[in-house]
């Protein structure tokens, strides 16, 4: 039994016993009323805190490198190769693409922009060892730039991406940023429009928790990172099936700090029907879980503002839905009240309070739009309640669990799909 699954069922087993004491005895309940209590406290700190946003400085312009990883994106590589070599960015461009042992066309049309765009470098895997982080490491020893910026195939980008993020590194504490993502096909039916909503909600989420001292999330396509602040965390983990959640983690244990711009933003394209949302979002849950058992003590070391941030969600969104399964059962099967659904409460008051902020200041939506679209987006958030539940008791059984399940992308032959 490896070392993370054995963690998984010390987890599990742990919250099942507590909730389980909290029933049995009821007189220990007054422990869940003080950590409510605490976290209340935090979410409060987050939800109200104002955001600085520190102008930049346009005209600093470091070498940069664009890392683009390809397994089977022949449909959309072409319009963001297109977008980089128009960027409007006067310092060295080190482009490179890494097709990942693709079996579609994907090396043709490579080699086609190759013709049109000479400075497009290309290394080509035979076999995906490692998934996507082994694809980033495999190219990184070969790059030039700086900063290093890691851009999904799909994705699309304005030609000021680089003018108006490369100047966060001025400041000598910051070791990586994240810009804003959208969703470019979010008018394709009602999974996609809440995909871009909860992308809002997640960008209004992320300056909260930043400006009380919290951690920002890297999001995978779109993050820039400084070279050396890479070559101290020995680049990509390939144990990790998240490899952006996974570097978070080091990147703060290393001593630097993320930052995150709401513009300008990047887009990617949204999954289409439930099957796609289910691989996608397991995978999230899991890698984002993995780091937590992972990194644990070591992330304890980060300073309290950290700490009690990491201990807010990793409460919230990890260990309360492991002890919904004891909870039902004692409610169901004994008539007692829920204990976790003062917690449960929470989670739901931050949900909603992160999807108004975020539709109201990045989707210019007011009054019963607003209303409307919060509450939808809150009842669409429901499905990662049952995707963290099977995430923790897959960990359990699975003892590995590190297969790279690329996001099926359609370019412009996206269609409309009944979910």
């Amino acid at each position: 039994m490896n070392n993370r699954r054995l963690k998984a069922i010390i987890v599990v087993l742990g919250v099942w016993g507590a909730v389980s004491l909290f029933h049995y005895q009821p007189q220990t309940q007054w422990l869940i009323g003080i950590l409510t209590i605490i976290l209340t406290v935090q979410a409060v700190r987050m939800l109200i805190a104002l955001p600085n946003f520190t102008p930049l400085n346009e005209t600093y312009s470091p070498t940069v490198t664009i890392l683009i990883p390809a397994k089977n994106e022949s449909a959309v590589l072409a319009t963001l190769i297109n977008n980089i070599f128009n960027l409007d960015y006067p310092a060295l461009l080190d482009v490179w693409v890494i097709d990942d042992a693709s079996t579609d066309k994907t090396p043709e049309c490579l080699k086609e922009l190759q013709t049109q765009f000479p400075k497009l470098q290309v290394l080509r895997r035979e076999s995906s060892i490692g998934g996507k982080s082994g694809a980033l490491n495999a190219v990184l020893p070969m790059t030039q730039g700086e900063i290093v910026v890691v851009c999904d195939a799909d994705a699309q980008i304005p030609t000021n991406f680089l003018r108006q993020t490369v100047g966060v590194f001025e400041n000598n504490a910051v070791g990586a940023v994240q810009v804003r993502k959208t969703i470019i096909n979010r008018d394709v039916n009602f999974l996609t429009l809440c995909q871009d909503w909860e992308m809002s909600g997640d960008a209004w989420l992320q300056t909260h928790r930043f400006a009380v001292g919290g951690m920002n999330e890297l999001r995978g396509s779109g993050m820039f990172v400084r070279r050396h602040v890479l070559e101290k965390c020995n680049g990509w983990n390939e144990d990790s099936i998240t490899d952006d959640l996974d570097l978070v983690f080091r990147i703060y244990l290393v001593g630097t700090d993320i930052e995150f711009i709401t513009a300008p933003t990047i887009q990617d394209e949204g999954v289409l029907n439930v099957r796609q949302l289910w691989h996608q979002r397991y995978r999230w849950s899991l890698g984002g879980y993995q780091r937590y058992l992972d990194y644990f003590p070591e992330f304890l070391t980060l300073g309290w503002n950290k700490q009690i941030d990491l201990f807010l969600f990793l409460i919230l969104q990890f260990i309360v839905p492991i002890g919904l399964i004891p909870d039902l059962l004692w409610t169901v099967f004994y008539s007692h009240h829920p204990v976790l659904l003062p917690l449960q409460t929470l989670l739901g008051i931050i949900i909603t309070f992160c999807f108004m902020g975020g539709l109201y200041k990045f989707q210019n939506l007011r009054g019963l739009s607003l209303l409307w679209a919060t509450l939808v987006g809150s009842l669409y958030m429901l499905h990662w309640i049952l995707v963290m539940i099977v995430t923790t008791s897959s960990l359990c059984v699975k003892p590995q669990q590190l297969n790279w399940v690329k996001t099926e992308h359609y370019g412009n032959d996206t269609k409309t799909l009944v979910l």
